[in-house]
């Protein structure tokens, strides 16, 4: 398999099991910033296992955390929030609407930007919407979270591309959730008995969907160029919405099987357009 459809099934299957994360903060009985404080803690320690008896320059390393980490910290506990003072659908959605930022963003960096990218991204974007329908707004402060979330995570992918390609996924994820992990460890001692009692769960946090997850996203950066990340991981609030549906009864309308077939169009399209551009 090429490392470029290596790189688009992790990004897919990464997507669509952090789909998860909301239904983790809608049923535990636990405060959305000790949940983000639990999975940075567990997913350092993972993650520093790795660094044992390892030469690294962890001096080299400080600059790329001291800018991720509070990034980092500050995506998670706002779209942690937004989620826990809003519907599911709509708090994802929110933060969900990053990759129009990462356009933005790309563009102001003087990025040349084809009409069919921006096209497959705008498409993605309304087919989101259409799923989530994002029609009601029980918290004004939980939208304006997501969408600060939004900002940040756009900014932690595109400042985030130039460090993994320097550094590596695996050293960048370390950094980036040790700095995030201290940031945050003042609303993690709170949560350490719901963590011991909670332990699979936490676990499953920590490990998987946040340190192998980290590490796993930033080595799909280094061979995918961050908007085409940004398409893919429109799965993550679809999966989301679907697990809402299984486990919380929710019910899915017309409306929103149509955003799911565009969004399923989009992820299709990233991929196939891609692969045209590679061959050229």
């Amino acid at each position: 398999m090429k490392k470029s459809l290596r790189a688009y099934a992790a990004i897919t299957v990464l997507a669509i099991s952090w789909g998860t994360i909301p239904i983790i903060i809608k049923t535990s009985e636990i405060s959305p910033l000790s949940l983000v404080g639990i999975r940075t803690f567990i997913g350092s320690i993972f993650l520093s296992l790795f660094f044992i008896n390892k030469k690294v320059d962890y001096r080299a390393l400080v600059k790329p955390g001291i800018i991720l980490g509070p990034l980092l910290a500050l995506h998670w506990a706002t779209m942690f929030e937004s989620i826990e003072r809003n519907s599911v659908a709509v708090g994802i959605g929110l933060v969900f609407s990053y990759p129009i930022f990462v356009l933005l963003i790309e563009g102001l960096r003087g990025k040349r930007l084809t009409i069919i990218q921006t096209f497959i991204i705008i498409i993605g974007f309304i087919g989101l919407i259409v799923l989530l329908e994002i029609g009601s707004i029980d918290s004004v402060s939980g939208a304006v979270l997501g969408i600060i979330s939004a900002v940040s995570l756009s900014l932690l992918i595109t400042i985030g591309e130039h460090y993994t390609n320097q550094f590596g996924g695996l050293n960048i994820a370390f950094a980036q959730l040790l700095s995030a992990g201290l940031v945050m460890f003042y609303f993690t001692v709170p949560g350490f008995t719901w963590m011991i009692e909670n332990i699979f769960v936490s676990l499953f946090l920590g490990i998987f969907l946040t340190a192998i997850g980290l590490t796993t996203y930033w080595y799909v950066v280094k061979i995918i160029k961050p908007l085409s990340v940004s398409t893919i991981t429109y799965l993550e609030p679809t999966s989301g919405v679907i697990l809402g549906i299984i486990i919380l009864d929710e019910i899915i309308s017309l409306n929103q099987l149509i955003g799911f077939t565009l969004i399923l169009f989009v992820g299709i399209s990233q991929i196939i357009y891609d692969s045209k551009i590679k061959s050229i």
